[in-house]
């Protein structure tokens, strides 16, 4: 007899929730299904709205918040104190400002911007980040993956930010303090972010690198390249960038 022919049925796309699950529990499966298929916007919009709106809710709810009101309150004096004592400005136009501030923490105009902020920065982020990505994949890897395939990647890991933002919120206001964040800066009692020893325990985040390794698992199954090449990637584009925030923070007293 004829051997019989087996036609193999078409893979379905996963749904949106199993995606969002698939992400947190077993990333490789999930990117394994985008390999080799045509870009899909989908794949990185919605991940992107769904981020946004709970950076939205993050600010709100954060900055709603007495405990870190004053404490933005006293950072934005005490940035202001300093420019009085380099001579940058007099100390009446400091209380002035300070009188006359719209967008003082918590204030409507504050959390409007910051919401703005919040859509801004994120979806300047993903598409940034997915540049240099694929731009390292391409120069370093000779990775002939397209730029759209490396954002669907990227965008697929804001599932993870989306969780990670939800945590960070709860742990914010639980210690009263914007700084709190699962990082070595907890062991900190008085955290101060001009404090280069304290920005690089802040810099060594494990939500962080829950969302990078993700990344780095997405990338690996796209460009067919090892865990390993594509975390050294990855690394090295988070070492750079926290570098470049050390130094240039530094510079502008931040």
């Amino acid at each position: 007899m004829p051997e019989e022919i087996r036609i193999p049925e078409p893979s379905t796309e996963m749904s949106i929730s199993d995606k969002f699950v698939g992400i947190l529990s077993s990333p490789g499966e999930v990117y394994q299904t985008i390999v080799g298929t045509e870009p899909n916007t989908k794949n990185w919009a919605i991940p992107l709205v769904l981020t946004i709106i709970i950076g939205i809710i993050f600010t709100f709810v954060v900055f709603s918040q007495p405990a870190i009101q004053d404490q933005m309150t006293e950072t934005q004096n005490k940035a202001m104190q300093k420019s009085v004592e380099e001579g940058k400005m007099t100390q009446e136009q400091m209380d002035r400002a300070q009188e006359m501030n719209p967008a003082k923490p918590g204030s409507p105009m504050f959390l409007i911007f910051g919401s703005v902020g919040v859509v801004l920065v994120m979806a300047i982020s993903l598409f940034l980040y997915s540049l240099v990505y694929f731009l390292a994949g391409k120069f370093v890897l000779h990775s002939a993956v397209p730029y759209s395939k490396v954002l669907e990647v990227n965008g697929l890991a804001l599932y993870v930010a989306a969780v990670v933002s939800l945590l960070t919120m709860v742990m914010v206001v639980a210690m009263g303090s914007i700084h709190a964040s699962l990082s070595p800066a907890l062991l900190v009692s008085d955290f101060d972010p001009t404090n280069k020893q304290h920005k690089i325990l802040a810099a060594l985040n494990l939500f962080e690198f829950w969302n990078l390794f993700v990344i780095s698992v997405g990338l690996s199954k796209v460009w067919n390249v090892t865990i390993g090449k594509s975390l050294g990637v990855v690394g090295g584009v988070w070492l750079v960038w926290n570098i470049i925030k050390l130094f240039v923070g530094a510079s502008f007293g931040m």
